[in-house]
């Protein structure tokens, strides 16, 4: 019963979210698409710290007890704290996630973009609408790739997270299939585009999380407590914040660019786990690569000719 607990937060809460931008924020022109894909890892920096201090310090004590011939003994304090960055490591382990996102322009003012991202874990839809923009407008005589400007866009994006648990699999004596975690994001982009050959952007960024375990997998914790007499109960949700900001560039010609970038923030979720309130977050890293690729011609602007009739003004496609 004891491995019970440690199971389901390693296996289904996950504090750990895909947290790259991998955009700008000028929105696609009306349609336009753009699909990108992309690799990141995700590093929590706070809990690898403390599992190397706590390790030092363990080592010390070790050493300090064969010198003096006395018995090694592990304090109740450093047992939780260790037990606690376990917990931590468990339920966002470092690891790598993948990506594939497209894109597309909506209104005709080139002011609004939506996304649908699928990722490892995950899948996304998000909305980024421009509140600013200065430079190069759409009249300008220069051609898209040399125009140069300064945007500022909000966005919001909502994640569903997928949940495939061997471990789980396995209680064959209990059905457990009702886990839901759902992500809600709130950036702020900022970008600077140069000739749209170097692009250089940053996104601070809010990221709401809550996992609701299953209620039976909940009511077997707390039988489980009954029985042993140790508090095993499970929390039925778990909710973590992340506030971060996200910084990086895209470099490449025209319709295609390579993007690199790194997010780096505090993830602050603390449940109260086997009877105390453990610090599952800290300072997170997330590092990622990717390359996005957009269609040179809007599709309306691609169709329009060779949809409309010849004329003066739109020659379009001449039919023998």
């Amino acid at each position: 019963m004891r491995l019970l607990p440690l199971s389901v937060l390693l296996l289904a809460t996950g504090c750990a979210s895909n947290l790259a931008s991998m955009q700008t924020a000028k929105p696609l022109a009306r349609g336009q698409l753009q699909v990108s894909g992309g690799v990141g890892f995700f590093a929590p920096a706070g809990q690898v710290v403390t599992v190397i201090d706590q390790g030092i310090r363990q080592g010390k004590a070790i050493k300090a007890a064969i010198d003096s011939g006395e018995p090694y003994s592990l304090s109740e304090e450093d047992a939780q704290t260790l037990l606690g960055v376990g917990l931590a490591l468990a339920v966002a382990p470092p690891g790598s996630s993948n990506e594939l996102m497209i894109r597309a322009g909506v209104l005709e003012d080139n002011t609004l973009d939506l996304g649908l991202r699928l990722s490892t874990a995950s899948v996304r839809g998000d909305a980024k609408f421009r509140l600013l923009h200065s430079g190069d407008g759409l009249d300008s005589p220069l051609p898209d790739h040399q125009r140069k400007s300064f945007d500022i866009a909000l966005g919001l994006g909502v994640s569903r997270h997928l949940f495939k648990s061997p471990v789980l699999d396995t209680l064959e004596f209990v059905k457990i299939d009702d886990f839901s975690r759902w992500d809600i994001e709130v950036p702020l982009y900022m970008s600077m585009d140069l000739g749209d050959i170097l692009k250089l952007y940053a996104a601070p960024k809010y990221i709401h999380s809550s996992t609701r375990l299953d209620q039976k997998l909940v009511d077997w914790s707390q039988f489980g407590q009954a029985v042993t007499g140790f508090d095993l109960a499970l929390p039925s949700r778990v909710t973590s914040q992340f506030y971060g900001t996200s910084v990086g560039f895209a470099l490449g010609y025209k319709y295609v660019h390579l993007y690199a970038e790194l997010t780096a923030g505090y993830t602050y979720c603390r449940p109260v786990i086997l009877g105390r309130e453990r610090d599952l977050g800290g300072v997170t890293l997330y590092p990622s690569v990717g390359i996005a690729i957009k269609n040179p011609t809007p599709l309306g602007q691609m169709l329009g000719p060779a949809l409309s009739p010849a004329s003066p003004e739109n020659p379009g496609t001449v039919v023998p």
